[in-house]
């Protein structure tokens, strides 16, 4: 028996909504699986050549269902939106891109700092460094 089923029309018509409201809809196929012995509430994987080829699927999103179900509707919301923020279709190049979640951090530090504190300190570092980058490159361009 396998452990993937349909999910409840409830979540479909969920991510049928937000798949239109973020215009991926006319972009790629997603495929929602439920899979209640998951140990994530949801998890994105792009489908193989073969997969697509015979199920036109680009994407397939399993989610588990009993936990999923679980959830207020605002939280099934933000699960969803989630699961789906790190898929964009590049028209330029006709391609699909997933890219990783950009914050990875703990939930301890971001108690006991707050996401605003994290957030500020994280872009400060990335300001550093370009500023580093930039003052290297234009020894490197003074040298030559």
């Amino acid at each position: 028996m396998s452990k993937y089923s349909e999910v409840f029309q409830e979540t479909q018509d969920l991510y049928d909504e937000l798949l239109e409201k973020t215009g991926l809809s006319h972009y790629i196929n997603v495929r929602l699986l439920s899979d209640d012995k998951s140990k994530e509430v949801f998890k994105v994987a792009k489908c193989s050549e073969t997969e697509k080829f015979k199920t036109g699927d680009d994407i397939n999103i399993t989610i588990n269902e009993k936990i999923f179900d679980q959830l207020t509707q605002e939280q099934r919301v933000i699960v969803a939106e989630e699961s789906l923020a790190g898929l964009h279709f590049d028209s330029e190049k006709d391609k699909l891109v997933i890219t990783k979640p950009d914050v990875i951090t703990f939930s301890g530090v971001l108690s006991k700092h707050t996401y605003e504190k994290w957030h500020i300190l994280n872009e400060s570092v990335k300001t550093l460094y370009n500023v580093d980058k930039q003052k290297e490159d234009e020894s490197k361009s003074v040298t030559k």
